[in-house]
């Protein structure tokens, strides 16, 4: 299940090393290996669940052709284990309150100059808790149209369509981590870098 180059290929899924502070840039990447979304933010630590950057509000989000500053606050998880990445807002002016990233290649990898660097591929599919929608699957279309056009394994196919599925459920019962735990990392990051930003 692995994607084109140049994404980088067979990195840990764990991290080890990390301490809090430690500048964390979220690198995605499309299946045929055209760069995708890239997000900066602060390590703030690790639970059972996985890894929590914090991604405070005036970071530049950007991707090749598009780029902005964050609106609000965020903590980004990397979990442990399954296909996903996944964004927790808590702030009333953001209509998403959990925005999860079905991915695959998940891996992380130290920056040269320091710092940690999360890369995944990202497989056009997404689960969603919006203020204004509720719990929904969203982009089965575009999932649909790449996994034709840029050759996606079937048994990748069927993975991600599974990991969807039961991240639907968990989202809509409130399992953890869905159940307000990254509500305690987003106020450790806020604590430990109020003044924070990458501009």
């Amino acid at each position: 299940m692995s994607a084109a180059a140049p994404v980088p290929a067979n990195l840990p899924r764990d991290l080890a090393g990390a301490v809090a502070g430690d500048i964390v840039v979220a690198r995605a990447w499309k299946y045929n290996g055209a760069p995708h979304w890239v997000v900066p933010g602060y390590y703030v630590g690790a639970d059972s669940h996985g890894h929590w950057i914090y991604q405070p509000a005036g970071s530049l989000v950007s991707r090749p052709g598009h780029g902005h500053w964050a609106d609000t606050d965020a903590v980004c998880l990397v979990p442990r284990a399954g296909q996903w990445l996944g964004t927790f807002y808590d702030d009333p002016a953001e209509d998403f309150r959990v925005y999860l990233d079905l991915s695959t290649q998940i891996g992380w990898r130290k920056l040269a100059r320091g710092g940690w660097e999360a890369n995944s591929v990202d497989m056009d599919l997404d689960v969603i808790d919006s203020r204004s929608r509720g719990i929904y699957l969203d982009d089965e279309d575009e999932f649909a149209e790449h996994a034709s056009l840029m050759g996606y394994p079937q048994d990748l196919v069927a993975c991600i369509s599974d990991e969807a599925r039961h991240l639907l459920g968990s989202l809509g019962k409130s399992h953890a981590p869905f159940d307000g735990t990254a509500t305690g990392w987003l106020a450790r990051g806020r604590t430990a870098f109020s003044d924070a930003s990458s501009r």
